[in-house]
């Protein structure tokens, strides 16, 4: 039970007899929040395709849609984004790609990337950054983010001084880095230096980001992928916007938790923001091209997902479905396959806006209709009640 219930429950004992019964009854009959339950789906789990996930446990999302969801199908990059940098370095601008220098797309179900080069050394637009970025506007806190890319870089990168490389930016303001107020997760040091090197996640400290968080970890966390060692990899971020100490990052890649800061991480002026995916590399070369697919950004932690185990945590293959329409018990999604192939068995949880996942997920396969249950689930009873 939460420390919560522990310390009201020990205000009741300090009640008179009558009083504190009465309380105590009252208190166990409230309704208990329970995790979201999946209880059937509806349609068939092809590629692009529409179901509608049934269940309880929901929650409320106002805007069913994520910000962004980008698999580089689209037309024009800032029909979606607020920014891509390069945007002044012909040749090398960051936009959408069919694959190209030996560069496979992440998986089947994808048929263009979003990439840039660090080609040049002259400036945020012309090559020091290859990012796409959204603003975005929050009027208070608490206010939480959610996202997930697939990332690598190329296979003929060019490595030399400190290897300085960003994943991800938060900014005050309209565009990433603005005025040094902004914290970028990135790895090292040591910084990935050949394509054979091991690699580190690491949150950059500086205001508002403790080092050491309030839990008294550093600032370097779990190993990493190398993104220069020839393979896609798939980064997720959640964290909670506060100036308070009870603000979070968690950082997750291929399902496996690598950082777990905890403290706070705004403390800007201001109701402007920036969300970048991408960032700043030290080394410029016409060979250092960054590439990037199935971007997925939110202000929400509510999600859909299809994972390769039922429990979300010990997941490896994670891949998020795009709701169109959102209920306490029915969610309506595009379906996202990703790396799942045809035929393979997959299972459908849902995350509601606490970032409390299903408990366990719906078995589906890939390819096959759904078949609906009898009704919307209803929350599990709890299995056992205890009286203090």
């Amino acid at each position: 039970m939460s420390g919560e219930f522990f310390r009201l429950a020990s205000w009741l004992r300090g009640l008179p007899a009558d009083i504190s019964g009465i309380l105590a009854i009252l208190v166990i009959a409230a309704p208990v929040e329970a995790a979201p339950a999946v209880g059937g789906m509806n349609g068939v789990m092809d590629h692009g395709a529409t179901v509608t996930i049934i269940g309880s446990g929901f929650g409320s999302k106002a805007q069913a849609a994520p910000l962004v969801w980008d698999n580089g199908s689209g037309d024009k990059i800032l029909n979606i984004w607020s920014g891509a940098w390069p945007n002044l370095l012909p040749g090398y601008n960051t936009g959408y790609y069919s694959s190209m220098r030996g560069i496979d797309l992440p998986h089947a179900h994808a048929t263009r990337y979003i990439a840039g080069a660090h080609a040049a050394n002259t400036g945020a637009y012309s090559g020091y950054n290859v990012t796409v970025f959204k603003a975005v506007s929050f009027v208070s806190f608490p206010a939480y983010v959610y996202a997930s890319w697939y990332q690598r870089s190329d296979d003929n990168w060019v490595f030399g001084q400190d290897n300085n490389y960003k994943v991800f930016d938060y900014s005050e303001g309209k565009e990433p880095y603005t005025a040094w107020k902004n914290w970028p997760i990135c790895y090292g040091p040591p910084h990935p230096g050949s394509t054979k090197d091991g690699a580190q996640w690491t949150i950059e400290p500086g205001a508002p980001i403790k080092n050491p968080d309030l839990k008294g970890h550093n600032s370097w966390w779990a190993s990493a992928v190398n993104p220069m060692a020839g393979k896609w990899s798939k980064v997720e971020i959640a964290f909670k916007v506060t100036d308070q100490a009870d603000g979070y990052v968690d950082v997750w890649e291929n399902g496996r938790k690598v950082i777990s800061y905890v403290g706070p991480t705004d403390n800007y002026a201001g109701t402007q923001r920036t969300i970048g995916i991408g960032g700043f590399a030290r080394m410029k070369s016409p060979n250092n091209w960054r590439y990037f697919d199935d971007i997925y950004v939110d202000t929400s932690l509510a999600r859909v997902v299809l994972a390769d185990k039922p429990v979300l945590s010990q997941a490896t293959i994670i891949e998020n479905q795009i709701p169109t329409a959102w209920s306490d018990r029915s969610i309506t999604a595009t379906v996202n396959l990703g790396r799942f192939n045809q035929g393979q068995a997959a299972y459908l949880i849902v995350v509601d806006d606490s970032g409390t996942p299903s408990a366990s997920g719906l078995q589906v396969t890939a390819g096959s209709r759904g078949s609906t249950a009898a009704g919307p689930t209803s929350p599990n009873p709890p299995s056992s009640v205890e009286v203090h």
